[in-house]
């Protein structure tokens, strides 16, 4: 019977028989449960709880009764309220307390307990609340003795009560757990004798099965055993209805489709063989699992092609510049692959890092980095070693272009490139050769040019002086004619008053005459000679401006040519601005001394035509007095002739020392204007000094001493210096303005503003 039956049938025939088993083991542990869950429950709530409950309402009256106590022996009736305040809350609470416990079940004796309980607290409330009224109300004598005599023994009996209440909880629990006890030790009996019964029933039949079943099992392991051999021609007998019978027929298919599988996967080695590697085994054929394994070899074959198509790959990604991808990491034996991919891409990466490295730098303007030529060979040395000579030579040119450069800041234009470039580098060596050599030509040509700017500012200076001295002179003999046409003033006047004396007067006063007239030459003569020279400063002081323009003019070309150097030309650029401003400053100033000189020729020529008038009225003194010794009938007449003669005589004269002066004041100005402009010549040449030039470029002369006032031996005591005036300058007595224009040279105007 057995054998005909299936294996399921006999898993779920025993399988049933243990269940059964269980189930009737598990319905009595489950009785046995549910009776002590219930018991549990019983004692928690109806015990355990209610224990709670009852030493809470045990404390509280405690508490109550503390309170009572304290509001009669404080003697307060402020801590009395208090305390009845107390015992009221204590009150509510014992209340709540027991309402929770009158709800649980309770049995008789309890029952009992709780009424008695009830009534002695009641009887105790109202003796206790007497109690407190007395101590509110202020009779503490009254509340103490009904505290000790009536309230006191029914809290003992109330407590009592309740004390008894408490131990028949735990009286009953114990009982209750005892009986629990009882029940557990019959279950636990009870159970032990099913599963002893249950297992031995189980074991025997559970024999009896397995026996039945591993004969089976054991044909079909000789079978997968064979196959597991590479036995696939084994014959495979068939006999029952059993699961085992239905595996063996299923052993058989399976030798069957092994046997067509390794037919598959021989045709697929010779296709492969053949240069076919696309051919793969066909999976459709074998059904399942063996169409999994199908699958796999496969997959397999295609991994080994797939890697050396990946190779391939990446070997023509790297050959175009990519070195971001990277082989996969393969495991085993093919790691080899990996690593000689890694070491082909490590070496491109190193020589990349090599050109980038260099690169960096000459972008950083670090041509002082080499390449390690050394780590390399064949092709890759060369490369780097090209390299490195490619940044020695622009390290190289463009030091040599720094040391100009920096020579040209510190002023040093004897600084030249010698080493020899090819192509670009070559032509920057040209160009900056060519541009010291412009500078230095133009740095010197300024240095000739502030030198003689020097040279004729002090000639013109020492001109100048020269010319205040012969002023000065004029102006002393201008003073001796005053004084003397004063005295021959008072002499023709005495003549007038004095008749009797005429001939010796008239005499005296014709010697007087022939020297006035003599005098007055001389002076005609003197202002000649000034009008003479103060033209020749017009023209020197003309001559000095036109080198100002002609210095203005080179230091434009020369800020211009330092603006198309750009950052090298900076610091020439400063110092051409500097001498165009000096150039600038000498324009100024002799535009200020053509001015002067200018009214100073006007006030001559004015001065000119005023000694011309007093000569002619010398003339008519010199015909006057010849008349007097003629005449001597018209004497009066003469003399007041004569008188008014003189007095215009010595008007001219004054008016001719005003002049003279104020020409002697302007001839010192002018020498002052040509002292300051040969300091500035001076500053110029500093200026342009501070270039270094090549030997005998440029050499700068000693500076000429600083100005100094000269006076002459004989300078008259009424010449005095006049103060620096632009446009114009004043009379020194009657502070009247005298109009005079400037001289013109033909180089006048506002030329040096660009």
């Amino acid at each position: 019977m057995l054998q005909n039956m299936t294996i399921k049938s006999r898993l779920v025939l025993i399988i049933g028989v243990l269940s059964l088993l269980l189930i009737g083991i598990g319905a009595m542990g489950l009785y046995g449960l549910y009776q002590s869950n219930a018991k549990l429950e019983t004692v928690y709530e109806d015990r355990t709880v209610t224990l709670a409950d009852l030493s809470h309402v045990l404390d509280s009256m405690q508490q109550i009764r503390i309170h009572a106590v304290m509001a009669a022996n404080l003697r307060n009736t402020d801590a009395a309220r208090q305390r009845a305040a107390s015992v009221v809350e204590a009150d509510a609470d014992v209340n709540q307390r027991w309402q929770k416990f009158s709800s649980t079940y309770l049995t008789s004796e309890e029952q009992a307990l709780a009424n008695r309980f009830t009534e002695q607290w009641k009887t105790y409330q109202a003796s206790r609340n007497h109690t407190l009224n007395l101590a509110i109300n202020g009779d503490f004598d009254a509340a103490t003795e009904n505290m000790v005599k009536d309230a006191g023994g029914k809290f003992e009996a109330v407590h009592d009560t309740l004390f008894h209440l408490v131990e028949l909880q735990e009286r009953v629990a114990a009982e209750e757990y005892a009986l629990a006890q009882a029940d557990f030790s019959k279950m636990l009996m009870m159970t032990i004798a099913v599963i002893v019964l249950g297992v031995l029933f189980a074991g025997v039949l559970g024999f009896v099965l397995i026996s039945a079943i591993s004969r089976s099992i054991n044909q079909a392991v000789k079978v997968a055993e064979g196959i597991a051999g590479g036995q696939l021609d084994q014959r495979i007998e068939v006999t029952g209805r059993d699961e085992m019978s239905v595996l063996l027929q299923a052993m058989r298919k399976m030798v069957s489709v092994l046997n067509s599988f390794a037919e598959a996967q021989q045709q697929m080695k010779k296709q492969h063989d053949l240069g076919l590697i696309s051919h793969r085994i066909p999976v459709g054929q074998f059904p399942g699992s063996y169409g999994d394994i199908a699958n796999g070899v496969n997959e397999l074959v295609a991994a080994h092609i797939s890697v050396k198509m990946k190779v391939v790959e990446i070997a023509a990604r790297y050959a175009q510049g990519d070195l971001s991808v990277d082989m996969d990491r393969l495991p085993g034996e093919k790691a080899k692959i990996t690593e000689t991919m890694d070491k082909v891409k490590a070496s491109l990466q190193a020589i990349n890092g090599e050109i980038k490295f260099l690169v960096d730098g000459a972008v950083a303007g670090d041509f002082s980095r080499r390449g390690k030529a050394d780590r390399y060979q064949h092709e890759f040395h060369k490369m780097v070693d090209g390299l490195n000579q490619l940044m020695h030579i622009c390290e190289t040119g463009l030091k040599d272009m720094i040391r100009i450069l920096d020579a040209l800041a510190e002023g040093d234009l004897t600084q030249k490139i010698t080493n020899e470039y090819q192509g670009m580098f070559a032509q920057m060596k040209d160009d900056s050769n060519i541009t010291v050599a412009q500078l230095t030509s133009i740095i010197g040509q300024i240095k000739e040019a502030a030198e003689l700017i020097g040279t004729a500012s002090k000639e013109i200076a020492d001109g100048n002086v020269d010319l205040s001295q012969r002023t000065e002179e004029q102006a002393a003999n201008l003073e001796e004619t005053a004084a003397s046409m004063e005295q021959l003033t008072s002499t023709v006047k005495q003549n007038a008053d004095n008749a009797r004396q005429a001939n010796q007067l008239a005499a005296s006063a014709s010697d007087v005459a022939v020297r006035g007239g003599d005098v007055v030459g001389q002076v005609v003569q003197t202002m000649s000679a000034i009008n003479d020279s103060s033209k020749k400063i017009v023209d020197i002081i003309s001559v000095i401006d036109g080198i100002a323009f002609q210095t203005n003019i080179l230091a434009l070309n020369a800020a211009v040519e330092a603006a198309r150097a750009g950052e090298q030309g900076r610091g020439f650029a400063v110092v051409a601005t500097e001498v165009r401003t000096l150039a600038q400053r000498s324009a100024a100033a002799a535009r200020e001394i053509k001015e002067l000189i200018g009214n100073s020729v006007h006030k001559v020529e004015d001065g000119t035509l005023l000694v011309d008038q007093a000569g002619k009225t010398m003339e008519e003194v010199v015909l006057s007095v010849k008349r007097v010794t003629d005449i001597m009938g018209e004497i009066s007449a003469a003399s007041q002739e004569q008188s008014l003669g003189i007095e215009q005589v010595n008007q001219a004269i004054t008016q001719m020392d005003e002049i003279t002066q104020q020409n002697a004041a302007l001839v010192e100005q002018a020498a002052a204007a040509s002292e300051s402009m040969r300091e500035q010549a001076d500053q110029l040449a500093r200026a342009v000094a501070a270039f270094k030039l090549e030997q005998g470029m440029g050499q700068a002369k000693a500076h000429p001493s600083a100005f100094v006032e000269r006076r002459g031996p004989n300078r008259a005591t009424n010449v005095e210096r006049l103060p620096h005036a632009k446009g114009g300058s004043k009379t020194a007595k009657t502070g009247k303005p005298t109009a005079s224009a400037p001289a013109r040279t033909g180089t006048d105007g506002d030329w040096e503003e660009f």
